[in-house]
Parts: structure tokens; sequence; C-alpha cells
């Protein structure tokens, strides 16, 4: 399945390409691995702490959303 991982802060950070994996459990791990770097590397000196990552199917349903503050740095 191609998944899309949209990011969110106030503005919009689209995936355009999306990743190929097997389920929304996968996905669910991925998203989780995205918003730990996120907090780590203050990507393009911005603060992901207060923002989303919204994770949507090939036919753009969204299949979740998480707040990237749930997610340890560590």
């Amino acid at each position: 399945m191609l998944f899309y991982f949209k990011l969110t802060d106030g503005g919009i950070v689209e995936d355009i390409e999306g990743l190929e994996l097997p389920d929304v459990a996968a996905a669910r791990e991925e998203a989780m691995g995205l918003a730990r770097d996120l907090t780590r590397l203050e990507l393009s000196g911005r603060d992901w702490s207060h923002g989303t990552v919204v994770v949507t199917d090939e036919s753009g349903h969204q299949v979740l959303s998480m707040p990237i503050s749930q997610n340890p740095r560590d």
C-alpha cells in the first residue's frame, strides 16, 4: 500500500512521493520514527513540537494523525 506523510504545524508540508508499506501498522511505525526525527533535528530550523504527522492512503483518505509532541526524543 502507498502511504503519504504530511506534516502540519500551522502550515503544511506535503509528501508528494509517498512510501510503499505493507499495512497501516507499518505506516504508524514510520510516522512515529518521523516524529522522533523531527523533534531531534528541528528540520529547517523549525520547531515541530506542536506539529502533527498526518498519514493518508493512496486514495487520499486519512488513516492516522499523530501529534509530534507525543513522541519521545530518545
